[in-house]
Protein backbone atom coordinates (compact mmCIF):
# COMPACT_ATOMS: atom_id res chain seq x y z
CA UNK A 1 0.00 0.00 0.00
CA UNK A 2 1.20 3.41 -0.60
CA UNK A 3 0.80 6.73 1.27
CA UNK A 4 -1.01 9.46 0.51
CA UNK A 5 -0.05 12.89 1.90
CA UNK A 6 -3.25 15.05 2.47
CA UNK A 7 -3.83 18.49 3.02
CA UNK A 8 -5.79 20.09 5.12
CA UNK A 9 -6.21 23.47 2.93
CA UNK A 10 -9.21 24.53 6.28
CA UNK A 11 -5.86 25.31 7.96
CA UNK A 12 -3.74 27.65 7.12
CA UNK A 13 0.07 27.55 7.16
CA UNK A 14 2.75 29.24 8.35
CA UNK A 15 5.58 31.10 6.16
CA UNK A 16 9.12 31.66 7.16
CA UNK A 17 9.02 34.65 9.49
CA UNK A 18 5.84 34.19 11.12
CA UNK A 19 5.28 34.88 14.50
CA UNK A 20 3.53 32.33 17.14
CA UNK A 21 2.63 35.40 19.16
CA UNK A 22 -0.26 35.98 17.21
CA UNK A 23 -2.02 32.68 17.46
CA UNK A 24 -5.39 32.21 18.54
CA UNK A 25 -6.32 35.50 18.09
CA UNK A 26 -8.78 36.37 15.35
CA UNK A 27 -8.20 36.31 11.69
CA UNK A 28 -6.19 38.97 9.65
CA UNK A 29 -5.04 39.50 6.44
CA UNK A 30 -5.10 36.77 3.65
CA UNK A 31 -7.03 34.19 6.31
CA UNK A 32 -9.42 36.85 7.03
CA UNK A 33 -10.34 37.02 3.36
CA UNK A 34 -10.48 33.97 2.69
CA UNK A 35 -13.27 33.28 5.45
CA UNK A 36 -14.88 36.69 3.59
CA UNK A 37 -14.69 35.25 0.21
CA UNK A 38 -15.70 31.87 1.55
CA UNK A 39 -18.79 33.21 2.94
CA UNK A 40 -19.25 35.41 0.24
CA UNK A 41 -19.35 32.51 -2.10
CA UNK A 42 -21.86 30.67 -0.28
CA UNK A 43 -24.94 33.55 -0.29
CA UNK A 44 -23.93 33.71 -4.08
CA UNK A 45 -24.76 29.88 -4.25
CA UNK A 46 -27.65 30.10 -2.00
CA UNK A 47 -29.36 33.10 -4.06
CA UNK A 48 -27.75 31.49 -7.95
CA UNK A 49 -29.74 28.30 -6.43
CA UNK A 50 -33.33 30.52 -5.65
CA UNK A 51 -33.07 32.24 -9.02
CA UNK A 52 -33.11 28.52 -10.69
CA UNK A 53 -35.71 27.22 -8.48
CA UNK A 54 -38.12 30.26 -9.35
CA UNK A 55 -37.08 30.31 -13.08
CA UNK A 56 -38.46 26.68 -13.47
CA UNK A 57 -35.40 24.60 -12.61
CA UNK A 58 -34.51 25.43 -16.77
CA UNK A 59 -31.03 23.17 -17.17
CA UNK A 60 -27.98 25.29 -18.85
CA UNK A 61 -28.65 28.48 -17.15
CA UNK A 62 -26.24 28.17 -14.16
CA UNK A 63 -24.00 30.80 -15.34
CA UNK A 64 -26.64 33.50 -15.82
CA UNK A 65 -28.50 32.64 -12.23
CA UNK A 66 -24.88 33.06 -10.89
CA UNK A 67 -23.55 36.70 -12.39
CA UNK A 68 -27.50 38.03 -11.79
CA UNK A 69 -27.21 36.86 -7.65
CA UNK A 70 -23.84 38.49 -7.73
CA UNK A 71 -25.16 41.77 -9.02
CA UNK A 72 -28.04 41.57 -7.11
CA UNK A 73 -26.01 40.66 -3.62
CA UNK A 74 -22.94 43.34 -4.82
CA UNK A 75 -25.78 46.15 -5.47
CA UNK A 76 -27.31 45.26 -1.77
CA UNK A 77 -23.78 45.26 0.07
CA UNK A 78 -23.27 49.06 -1.89
CA UNK A 79 -26.04 50.42 -0.68
CA UNK A 80 -25.45 49.46 2.49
Amino acid sequence: MSKETVLNRATPTMSAGTSYAGLGREKTGAAEQTSKGARAHDRIARRAYELYEQGGRQDGRALEDWLKAERQLVGAASHS
